[in-house]
């Protein structure tokens, strides 16, 4: 291959449109209740915007686009009191044609990182397709782990029975989203302990509970609010806008309550609802560092993406 390397410009989107797709494909057949869906246009808009950022290069063979990654941002106090860039789910695709794609990634990863670390950036993440084994190989060997995951079944495959009659399952209005606030900050102090370490910003927590898209769901034991599911229209890639998808994005039972099926009981009871409203698809992001949930979620639903993080150490930018 005689590759080169330059900066990813909107003349390449056609050619970065076909890999994608074939990256998305691939990931089908591990991933089968993937939602099959054209999404041109939606990834299209993605990577006009990312256009617009400062760190995206391409690589090409004689002329032929075989690689591209893009990063956003930066941002300050990004996983850490750095600042850094995220290449979102379609800011990279990689060609199946090409001999060593590991390679062309870990090129390109060294192009843009040069520039950006010659900024000041320190810290960087991207979204990539959870059963691309080249790619994630050549990402921990450039020194990335990783940190979460979306996941996805359809909601047909999801026959879920009921464990328990004691319990209770409701969805609340928006008005009584306050009745799960300590359950709320429960599930923040649990990300704060080992091995997570995820501090989460308390003004967004307050603003978590004023979204309204938010659907939340309860289960509830003698008068008492044990846990609780949400439920947005999105989630962190354009896969989860699929008109038929719906996202959960938080869960939380009291740790007294645990071991007795509930959790399993209530998301038999969103199942149940979101048939009825013909939703097709439900997906769920949780932090692969969280071992709780990677447990519950990971019995029920398939990963297709994994976020990949680096801190890379600051002292460098001394040198």
């Amino acid at each position: 291959m005689n590759i080169t390397i330059e900066k990813f410009t909107e003349n390449h989107i056609g050619e970065a449109l076909s890999l994608f797709e074939c990256e998305f494909q691939e990931e089908a057949r591990h991933c089968p209740d993937l939602p099959q869906e054209d999404f041109t246009e939606r990834l299209t808009g993605v990577l006009h915007w990312l256009c617009g950022q400062p760190y995206g290069k391409a690589a090409f063979d004689n002329g032929r686009l075989i690689g591209y990654l893009i990063f956003a941002g930066p941002w300050e106090g990004f996983f850490g009191d750095v600042r850094g860039v995220f290449s979102p789910l379609g800011g990279s695709a990689f060609s199946f044609d090409a001999k060593d794609r590991g390679r062309i990634a870990s090129l390109l990863f060294e192009s843009v990182s040069q520039e950006f670390v010659g900024d000041g950036v320190y810290s960087c993440a991207l979204s990539r397709f959870a059963h691309d084994a080249d790619i994630t190989r050549s990402l921990v060997l450039n020194g990335f782990g990783i940190r979460c995951s979306d996941a996805v079944r359809k909601i047909s495959e999801l026959t879920l029975s009921y464990s328990s009659d004691e319990v209770r399952f409701s969805e609340l209005p928006i008005s009584e989203f306050g009745r799960i606030r300590k359950l709320r900050h429960g599930l923040v102090k649990h990300l704060e302990k080992a091995p997570i370490f995820y501090p989460t910003d308390m003004e967004r927590f307050d603003e978590w509970f004023a979204k309204e898209d938010m659907r939340v769901f309860i289960a509830e034991t003698k008068g008492k609010t044990v846990g609780f599911i949400s439920l947005d229209d999105d989630a962190e890639n354009f896969i989860t806008e699929h008109s038929g998808m719906k996202n959960i994005c938080g869960a939380y039972f009291d740790e007294k309550y645990r071991g007795k099926g509930i959790a399993q009981d209530l998301l038999a009871f969103i199942c149940d609802t979101l048939r009825t409203e013909e939703v097709t698809h439900l997906g769920v992001d949780c932090e692969t560092l969280n071992p709780t949930a990677l447990n519950f979620w990971g019995k029920y639903f398939t990963p297709y993406t994994y976020s990949f993080a680096r801190r890379i150490d600051e002292r460098i930018g001394k040198n």
